[in-house]
């Protein structure tokens, strides 16, 4: 759609361009046709070479040149008195002219040209290095296996989301999801099925959460969700959500066997801090696998909301 809108762009202008000279050239023989007298009159005809020059190109200007000698000629050969009041020096040094400043207008041609095409590179340049920029931006916040947030991102985005909680009293609960004898699945299967089941994981966690929170790749085969403006029951819905999925979804590469979640849940309060909100976490976390795995634990009520 761009290049098309480019194209008529470039043929509208083309016709501008075409229109404006012939304009010019019937004007300066309108003139000189209505003025044969006065000797200097055939000069206006530069005008048109002069406007040619606008176009950038180098071949309008060829163009208008041989334009305006084609009607200079057919302006002398109608009318009589010019051919009076024209002597043959006149006639060269009209030609002069016009071929002189057909060279001048040939050489701003070439400078405009020559600045246009920097000007283009400059900007193009200028905004390779813009996609470049936010490509890399892109490649240093995100974890590359999974195209989840990394490490580093996750705990800057935290950081800001505590910082409203401590303004805004805005609700923040921490999952930290593991995935089950993952070493098992690598050491059986082999590193590659253990990257494929990260991406599946990573994909369904995606799938399963809110626009509102955010999701990173923690670290090996940890995952961490920041729920925002939920309830606790509510996040722990989702995370429910999430470990069901994955527990009767079965992966041909492990044999058709599913691969299950260790989720620790926990629901920040204002004032406690980062340490406080990832420590409840943990414990969370901890208790699910010391107690079975496949479960989600809210750390504040371990024994009592757990799924199974």
């Amino acid at each position: 759609m761009t290049g098309t809108s480019e194209m008529l762009y470039r043929y509208r202008k083309l016709q501008s361009d075409d229109l404006m000279i012939i304009t010019g050239i019937i004007f300066a023989s309108s003139i000189i046709y209505l003025n044969p007298n006065i000797g200097i009159v055939p000069a206006i005809y530069i005008f048109p070479i002069l406007t040619s020059v606008l176009s950038f190109n180098k071949k309008r200007i060829v163009i208008a040149l041989s334009l305006i000698l084609i009607c200079f000629a057919a302006m002398y050969a109608i009318t009589p008195e010019l051919r009076i009041s024209m002597k043959p020096i006149h006639i060269i040094g009209t030609l002069f002219l016009y071929i002189g400043v057909t060279i001048i207008a040939m050489n701003i041609s070439n400078s405009g040209i020559e600045l246009l095409n920097n000007l283009k590179n400059a900007t193009e340049t200028k905004q390779e290095l813009l996609v470049k920029t936010i490509i890399m931006d892109k490649l240093s916040k995100m974890d590359a296996l999974t195209d989840l947030y990394n490490h580093k991102t996750f705990h800057e985005y935290l950081e800001k989301l505590i910082e409203q909680n401590e303004r805004n009293h805005l609700s923040l609960q921490l999952a930290i999801i593991d995935i089950d004898n993952f070493k098992k699945i690598n050491d059986t299967y082999g590193h590659w099925v253990g990257d494929i089941m990260l991406q599946r994981v990573a994909n369904i966690i995606k799938e399963t959460v809110t626009p509102n929170d955010f999701v990173a790749r923690y670290g090996g085969e940890e995952f961490a969700v920041i729920f925002t403006e939920k309830t606790m029951e509510q996040s722990f819905r989702i995370a429910e959500q999430i470990r069901h999925k994955l527990s009767v979804t079965l992966q041909p590469e492990l044999d058709s066997q599913a691969v299950t979640l260790s989720i620790g849940l926990h629901d920040y309060k204002t004032g406690e801090g980062k340490e406080a909100l990832f420590k409840g976490a943990d414990t969370s976390l901890y208790s699910a696998k010391r107690t079975g795995k496949n479960k989600t634990v809210i750390q504040a009520l371990i024994g009592d909301h757990k799924g199974a």
